[in-house]
């Protein structure tokens, strides 16, 4: 397809892999810890020695982790400028002369589990890029990028597409626009923000409020055990409260190695971004969503594919609560047991984000779904 006024070095882009490297450092126990914490997930599978011996032969990293091995320090030796994730992603803004961008949506499929001790090579790929579009945040264009993720066998352990839109800000307002109008013009992950944003006095408050509502210990998760046969369609899960601080966005962004400063820098998220604050970056909302899933499931369910959409921020100040719905259950072809729910995450009342998932869950007592291997495993 011939697209309008794209250059020649973005068209070209598409379907070749590129930016083909190796992660800097292996994957070891401190950031799968530090991304739990960040999500207060309990998960045994991430704490114990002895669990994940006996479901997943030796310990593994989180799934929704699959984009942590693969983000550079933000500072070695000989470099003199700071490096940044998805490089790929900051071409087109350059090549297409798009100064802004947002993710707006995040899909992950599950391959292989990631283990301790490997290093991850990564690859990006260029899919799609859209005509030009106008949105409440601006003008400018739409493109899938993935990034697909091998470990050191060869083994495809996950592939992660970002849709994205890159876009110019309208015109600054006219000199008699109210402070209101002006900061209803700014925009979140995905969606437009509502006029009244937090004075810089507030952003002060890193008080935090303790555990979520629904927070369980490593113990009464590693008793439960989901099977299928318990699940219906329409069942629904208990909510998951959790009170929003800046301390629980600077933390989660900490924890994925997401450097980007609209995630700790209130004055470049206001006053560059648009946003009213800081706000949850993306591979954290997918460590929550993550957490949210397997609470209810017990550690041997396990992560297939997430599809999340975002439609607006979640900022401190807020709480954020997560609800599901199971939309579908089906044992596949090879006998692989699959649930399927459209997760919901709201914050301050409003939809921040929908999610799809699908999780595999146990058929019988004794079945494992981390047992699956190679083409016993279709996510």
């Amino acid at each position: 397809m011939q697209l309008m006024d794209v250059p020649a070095a973005v068209t070209d882009l598409i379907g070749q892999p590129q930016y083909e490297e190796e992660g800097g450092f292996p994957v070891e126990h401190g950031y799968i810890w530090n991304t739990c914490a960040a999500t207060e997930n309990a998960n045994p599978l991430f704490w114990d020695d002895d669990v994940a011996s006996t479901l997943t032969a030796g310990s593994i990293a989180p799934p929704t982790m699959l984009s942590v091995w693969f983000r550079p320090h933000h500072w070695s030796p000989g470099r003199s400028e700071p490096a940044v994730p998805l490089q790929g992603h900051f071409d087109l803004k350059e090549l297409l002369e798009l100064p802004e961008a947002i993710i707006s949506e995040n899909t992950i499929t599950f391959h292989t589990p990631v283990r301790i001790g490997d290093r991850i090579r990564s690859r990006q790929v260029l899919r799609s890029i859209s005509e030009p579009k106008t949105t409440r945040l601006g003008t400018g264009r739409f493109w899938v990028l993935e990034v697909e993720y091998l470990n050191r066998a060869d083994e495809l352990i996950g592939v992660e597409s970002y849709t994205a839109f890159g876009y110019r800000r309208p015109d600054p307002p006219d000199a008699g626009e109210s402070a209101n109008d002006q900061s209803s013009r700014g925009g979140g992950s995905g969606g437009s923000e509502s006029a009244g944003s937090q004075s810089a006095a507030t952003t002060d408050d890193d008080s935090e409020t303790g555990l979520s509502e629904t927070s369980s210990s490593p113990a009464s998760i590693s008793s439960h055990r989901l099977l299928l046969s318990e699940v219906s369609v329409g069942d629904e899960l208990t909510p998951l409260n959790k009170e929003v601080s800046a301390t629980t966005v600077v933390l989660g962004a900490l924890a994925s190695r997401d450097w980007r400063p609209m995630h700790h820098d209130y004055d470049f998220a206001v006053n560059r971004n648009g946003t009213r604050d800081i706000f949850l970056n993306t591979p954290n909302q997918a460590a929550w969503f993550e957490r949210f899933i397997t609470d209810w499931t017990g550690p041997t369910g396990r992560l297939g594919r997430m599809t999340f959409r975002m439609r607006d921020s979640v900022y401190p100040h807020e709480t954020m609560t997560f609800t599901a719905e199971v939309t579908g259950t089906k044992i596949d072809e090879i006998g692989c047991g699959w649930a399927e729910l459209d997760v919901t995450l709201t914050a301050g009342g409003r939809i921040a984000t929908l999610c799809h998932v699908r999780v595999a869950l146990p058929t019988d007592d004794d079945d494992n779904p981390w047992a699956r291997v190679g083409n016993q495993w279709k996510p």
